[in-house]
């Protein structure tokens, strides 16, 4: 369960860097919002330090009592998580967009990102940010997709759908073929690679040049917030693709990795 709080929050955090976009576009510093993109992708990146660890044991208790089909359960549990972690991250993002148009500001004038965030523990800023929190309202649901490439919204399904089956079927592969343990792990790029591919070529590059068009007025704001709502509800699509994705992706790994053991290099 801890282990699934944490993947959620963190999948939120990865849907936290688009308000960090239009943040950059309604202030005019782009190159500014993606120094705080990194910063939200880093700290989803850090929360692995903790939720990596208690997976890695689940998996070694199941590898230990030889429970397949619990482990299975376990697993979709997670996956259950960055569903609603995305769903969370994606209702978050109005808020997030307030309080880091404040927090461009607070930067420019102190020239640190450290005393920027160092200055959320004042008391007056922290109220602040509280005070600032709202939920979407319906109007939210009211931007069409329209002036979007509609082939990044889908391929974005294909991202997010392998970024969270492939470590996670890593994993379960080490426990379908437990005398190739490392070697599964290790192949969770085989999965993964796919999401990184398509987010560098396809996803983040359209991302970006429709932020950039609206940040010098080629744009209007609207078609940002536009690509925001969509974003958030391919990858809530490609959370539950995930699901499907799962098993066949971790008979894929035990065979690859099979494979490497009984063809790779040994000592005799």
């Amino acid at each position: 369960i801890i282990a699934a709080v944490l993947y959620m929050f963190a999948q939120a955090l990865q849907m936290g860097t688009g308000a960090a976009r239009l943040a950059g576009v309604r202030t005019k510093r782009v190159a500014t919002g993606l120094t705080l993109f990194n910063l939200f992708a880093t700290t989803g990146r850090l929360l692995s330090l903790f939720y990596a660890p208690l997976l890695s044991s689940l998996t070694d208790h199941a590898r230990n009592a030889h429970d397949v089909a619990g482990f299975d359960g376990k697993m979709r549990l997670v996956m259950i998580a960055a569903t609603f972690g995305a769903a969370l991250g994606g209702a978050l993002i109005p808020w997030s967009v307030r309080i880091l148009q404040r927090g461009i500001g607070t930067f420019e004038r102190t020239g640190s990102l450290v005393t920027a965030l160092g200055r959320l523990a004042t008391p007056s800023v922290f109220t602040w940010v509280f005070s600032e929190f709202r939920l979407p309202t319906a109007d939210t649901l009211r931007y069409s997709a329209k002036s979007l490439p509609k082939s990044f919204l889908i391929w974005n399904v294909v991202v997010t759908a392998f970024w969270v089956a492939g470590p996670l079927a890593a994993l379960y592969a080490s426990v379908l073929a437990p005398t190739v343990t490392a070697t599964c792990i290790a192949l969770s790029g085989l999965i993964t690679g796919v999401a990184t591919i398509t987010l560098t070529l396809i996803v983040d590059p359209a991302a970006a040049l429709i932020t950039d068009q609206a940040a010098v007025g080629q744009r209007p704001e609207a078609d940002v917030k536009a690509m925001l709502l969509y974003l958030v509800v391919t990858a809530v699509i490609g959370t539950l693709l995930s699901q499907l994705l799962l098993s066949p992706a971790a008979g894929v790994i035990a065979y690859v990795a099979k494979f490497l053991f009984s063809h790779g290099f040994h000592q005799n």
